[in-house]
């Protein structure tokens, strides 16, 4: 047949069997033939069935349709995850900024601490000599008293004791009263007879007084 030549319109036609067969226009098509009541239109005329070149562009949308769904899912749950995951390494980074500041700021606090236990440290021993300091002033004073005739000889020992529960490891207490004894005389039975000293100390400015005499 010549491609110039007329083509039968598009419908039902019957063939060498009798049945009927859908021509449209290019091609017979496979189908069952509908009744021939649900064949007709209201307005007399055939219903024109779709062909498969129209079923296949539907399941070709459809299918794209479908996979745009999917694909629109998939990257809403993708985006979903990214956000929880961005969510959880920020928690992640702040609790270790956290800890990392709560360990700075301990070791910060135990330096603090170490360095002020060294510090009253050194102020210990520098109050313990200058303990000593008043008992050597105390010693000579009395020394000078003998050779004055003030006081009876010869000075055996000197001891100072802070007053009023005073000591010199109380570094809150910034001024320290002593009563100092001077003993000349060895009773013989564990005690001693002699003269009561005095002196007082600042520990801020590390002067001190003493004199002869009770505090």
């Amino acid at each position: 047949m010549s491609d110039n030549a007329p083509k039968a319109p598009v419908g039902w036609y019957p063939d060498l069997t009798g049945k009927q067969r859908y021509w449209d226009g290019e091609d017979w098509l496979d189908i069952e033939a509908p009744e021939t009541a649900s064949r007709l239109a209201g307005d007399g005329t055939r219903d024109k069935p779709r062909s498969r070149s129209s079923r296949r562009r539907l399941r070709t949308w459809s299918a794209i349709v479908v996979g745009v769904l999917v694909l629109a899912g998939g990257g809403v749950a993708f985006a979903i995850k990214l956000q929880n995951d961005q969510v959880a390494a920020e928690k992640v980074a702040v609790a270790q900024e956290t800890e990392e500041a709560e360990a700075a700021e301990q070791a910060r606090a135990e330096a603090e601490e170490e360095r002020q236990a060294a510090a009253d440290q050194r102020e210990r021993d520098g109050r313990e000599v200058a303990f000593d300091g008043v008992e050597v002033s105390i010693k000579t004073m009395a020394k000078g008293h003998v050779e004055e005739g003030i006081i009876d000889g010869p000075i055996i020992e000197v001891s100072c004791d802070p007053l009023g529960g005073g000591s010199t490891d109380d570094l809150a207490q910034k001024t320290t009263v002593f009563q100092c004894f001077v003993a000349n005389v060895d009773n013989g039975d564990g005690t001693m007879s002699g003269y009561y000293y005095n002196a007082t100390m600042n520990w801020d400015s590390g002067q001190y007084t003493y004199g002869f005499g009770q505090p």
